[in-house]
């Protein structure tokens, strides 16, 4: 491709003006914004017409200064278009060899709209916040005072009046907190405190409250799989919105069916937990409209109780947690929303601690002192009309196909539980390995899911440890399987640097795998960290990264890595890296 077709297929402005002032070159995208306002053999002062008259004047100096000190300049210019509308554009000016210049502009104007539109939006949930805030002091008053007339010796007719005072005022009370919530969370504000959570614990305190909900309905309620996976998360928040998400599938499920939460390991060291009914279903429209605050998607004629908040709310309080939230569905057949949360790896213990309140826990589920023993799986069934019905889930949980019919199949589609799904034939039901009705306790199934982030996995016999930490779920997926079949190791994933130091304490690893850039801090911090701590100090690190400028290689090795390692990993350098390390901690001294 020559120079001429790389300009054409530029879709920003591009000149390229000769030493002498003469343009030598444009791009078809700068002709067709300069049309025939420019002479036929254009100067660079031609070009000077098309720039508006606020700009000229300070734009000639600032370029010249910028020019004569480092050869180039950037900013933001307002450019005529054709029909004499000034358009924002982003400008950069540089200096060539020859003493030429090459200039190129892009349109920003779509990005000046989405600033507009975000700033609108931020001012809108700045509104809302305050306007709830000042609903708050006069009911709060209403409903002390009502609550005092309740103590009142009153008339059966007047204290029932007077209890519909306090349902009302609580139910407003509850639409109120939720409105702040999603304001405080879409302006960035929201109140997230994320650690490492046991998921089954959390799933089987919001199925044991709504216990009284599924009786109602007489709704049957399945844990599958029942496996303590750990998830990077904030407590509270996590039930907040499991609450939420089973309560709407017991709410809108159907009469006399079942609802499933489901946890399970997925790859990237990532856990996904599924809420599944079996209920109406969505169409794609509704899917469309269903996260949007105070849309109920019809249901407010159906007498169910609701706000139009919970999925807004709930989708925001999961995209704070570093999460996605997702849905698919079948119209007439039933949906499954699914939470993704970065996993964290809890299978060893810290040696400086009596008891951090996992250990015996996770123990008690199946898994060993080691970490790699198995956790156990039981097995529950789904049926509708004598046919088995399953969804499948690509790795971000959308729906990637159905089985609906007699044969019973039902599973997971894609790479996360090829080895998982299985069914029988002709049976009307479909399965899942790791099922269980109620509450933990099933059958040994013996799974190992690929990709769990060492949660259920067995290391290689021998294989040594490495703690390797990304907030990337890709770069940990494929660093890990680097790790397994390279190395034979056992890889312990970190999705946050926050969490790196107590994982190294634990895992006591032979090196550490940490990316350059971190979601909460870059690879010289968490150097520092580690280094800074006595237990984690002499473990080696080595950095990955996609940056090959030599300076910033030495940066890192003088913050403490013993080597820097490129991205994507090569096995062949993982090997050497990990020779070398290994043969000079075995060298004698």
């Amino acid at each position: 491709m020559g120079p001429r077709t790389l300009l054409d297929a530029l879709t920003d402005l591009a000149v390229v003006v000769g030493a002498d002032g003469h343009v030598t070159d444009m791009g078809a995208a700068a002709h067709a914004f300069l049309g025939d306002r420019i002479p036929r053999d254009p100067q660079l002062r031609d070009l000077v017409e098309v720039v508006d008259p606020a700009f000229r004047a300070a734009l000639g100096e600032a370029v010249t200064a910028a020019l004569a000190q480092s050869g180039q300049w950037r900013g933001s210019v307002g450019l005529v278009d054709a029909a004499g509308t000034t358009v924002p554009h982003h400008v950069t000016i540089r200096r060539d060899p020859d003493g030429g210049l090459v200039l190129l502009a892009r349109d920003t104007s779509d990005q000046r709209a989405r600033e507009i539109a975000e700033n609108d939006s931020r001012a809108k949930d700045e509104l809302i916040a305050r306007l709830g805030h000042e609903l708050r002091t006069p009911l709060n008053a209403m409903l002390g005072f009502a609550q005092l007339l309740e103590l009142e010796p009153l008339t059966p007719d007047l204290h029932d009046d007077v209890e519909r005072i306090i349902t009302g005022g609580r139910h407003m009370q509850a639409l109120i907190d939720d409105v702040l919530d999603l304001a405080r969370l879409r302006a960035g504000r929201g109140d997230i405190n994320k650690g490492p959570v046991n998921v089954l614990d959390i799933v089987q305190g919001v199925v044991e409250l709504v216990e009284p909900l599924a009786a109602q309905r007489s709704i049957r309620r399945v844990i599958d799989p029942a496996v303590p996976l750990v998830a990077d998360a904030d407590r509270r928040r996590l039930w907040q919105v499991l609450l939420n998400l089973v309560g709407n599938a017991l709410k809108y499920g159907r009469e006399g069916g079942s609802v499933r939460v489901g946890i399970v390991p997925i790859t990237g060291s990532r856990i996904r937990i599924e809420v599944e009914d079996d209920g109406a279903g969505l169409s794609p429209r509704a899917i469309d409209r269903l996260f949007r605050p105070f849309e109920r998607l019809g249901a407010e004629r159906s007498g169910i109780e609701g706000s139009g908040l919970g999925l807004a709310l709930s989708h925001a309080l999961v995209t704070a947690m570093g999460g996605v939230l997702t849905v698919a569905s079948r119209y007439g057949v039933g949906s499954v929303f699914a939470i993704v949360l970065d996993a964290v790896d809890m299978r060893f213990e810290d040696p400086d601690a009596d008891d951090d309140g996992f250990g015996d826990h996770l123990r008690g589920h199946g898994y060993r002192d080691t970490g790699h023993g198995r956790a156990g799986y039981g097995e529950a069934g789904h049926e509708r009309n004598g046919h088995g019905y399953g969804y499948g889930y690509g790795e971000m949980g959308r729906a990637s196909g159905y089985g609906d019919g007699g044969h019973g199949r039902a599973g997971y589609g894609g790479t996360d539980h090829d080895n998982i799904a299985y069914g029988d034939a002709g049976n009307g039901r479909a399965r899942h390995a790791g099922s269980a009705e109620g509450a933990p306790g099933g059958r040994h199934a013996g799974v190992s899911p690929a990709g769990g982030g060492g949660l259920g996995r067995r290391a290689a016999p021998g294989g040594l440890r490495v703690v390797h930490v990304s907030g990337d779920p890709a770069v940990r997926t494929a660093v890990a399987e680097t790790l397994t079949e390279s190395l034979a190791a056992d890889p312990v994933t970190v999705p946050r640097a926050a969490l790196a130091v107590d994982a190294v304490r634990r895992a006591r690893p032979a090196f550490i795998l940490l990316d350059r850039d971190l979601p909460d801090a870059t690879a010289p911090e968490l150097l520092a960290q580690l280094a800074a701590d006595p237990a984690t100090a002499g473990t080696p690190a080595f950095v990955l990264t996609e940056d090959t400028d030599p300076r910033e290689r030495t940066l890192l090795r003088r913050a403490g890595a013993v080597d820097i390692l490129a991205l994507p990993l090569d096995p062949a350098s993982l090997v050497a890296a990990a020779t070398a390390l290994t043969a000079a901690m075995t060298a004698p001294r």
